[in-house]
């Protein structure tokens, strides 16, 4: 059952009522999956993106997650980076505990 509701939750956004919904929310979702990998506020970076987009702007390579994120250091989630970093060294100290045990 639980497999069948995630299925259904990732296919949701197909059917949004309009034919050119579709291709048109993947590409919003999309840009918001570059802000999260990018540890940006996304509504924020979305907002910022879509006001440069409708304004005429040709500087696309600075609406890029990861340029935008330099350019405006202020609305990258640093909490987040400090969880990754501190995952990353649980499974750092797992893999040597492992390592250390199999020897």
């Amino acid at each position: 059952m639980r497999l069948c509701q995630a299925w259904h939750k990732r296919k949701n956004w197909l059917f949004l009522g309009h034919a050119e919904a579709g291709p048109r929310a993947s590409v919003l979702y999309t840009v918001l999956t570059g802000a999260k990998r990018h540890r940006l506020e996304p509504w924020v970076y979305l907002t910022h993106v879509l006001l440069h987009l409708a304004g005429g702007s040709a500087d696309l390579e600075a609406l890029l997650p990861d340029r935008w994120a330099a350019a405006h250091p202020e609305h990258v989630l640093s909490h987040r980076l400090d969880e990754s970093r501190q995952r990353q060294a649980r499974q750092q100290r797992r893999r040597a505990d492992r390592r250390g045990a199999s020897r």
